[in-house]
């Protein structure tokens, strides 16, 4: 029972797998807490048809779908954390919607806003910034960084006066 409520899996993933369901204490898919490893995938992991929620780290190099075979999936993105839930059908995730919160945000940054922000497409390694009246994709410049050290000094500043 302990390892539904707080048991930890590292699973490795090399291919798509379904989490075993043995029934036993080696049963993959009781675990509360699962962070996949392994290679590029992108990967898909079948959940067993049954209600249950899980924390999903994973640690992989590229994407992980969690599916029961029915219904909506999840997709794990690379290095993301997510909470997912299942009613033995569907898996969700908590967020606004019927979306997970980082969908949500990237639909209210990107969607509501068309037009005001420049589109994502071909800006990888890019950081939005605007000059006060129009957003722009800009890359790090040494001017930014030297803004930031000027800034942190002038906080560690402010912070020592307040003491």
């Amino acid at each position: 029972m302990d390892y539904a409520v707080a048991g930890w899996l590292t699973k490795p993933l090399t291919g798509n797998v379904a989490l075993s369901t043995a029934n036993a204490p080696d049963d993959e898919a009781r675990a509360a807490m699962i962070k996949f490893t392994g290679g590029a995938g992108p990967f898909t992991v079948n959940l067993p048809a049954v209600s249950k929620s899980y924390l999903v780290w994973n640690a992989c190099a590229g994407s992980v779908t969690l599916t029961t075979g029915a219904g909506a999936t999840v997709v794990v993105d690379a290095g993301d954390i997510v909470w997912a839930v299942t009613d033995g059908g569907a898996v969700k995730t908590p967020g606004y919607g019927g979306a997970s919160i980082k969908d949500w945000v990237s639909s209210v940054a990107w969607s509501y806003n068309a037009g005001a922000l420049p589109a994502q497409s071909g800006n990888a390694g890019k950081f939005v910034t605007t000059d006060g009246t129009t957003a722009s994709w800009q890359g790090l410049s040494s001017a930014n960084l030297s803004d930031y050290a000027s800034a942190v000094k002038g906080l560690a500043l402010a912070f020592a006066v307040a003491l």
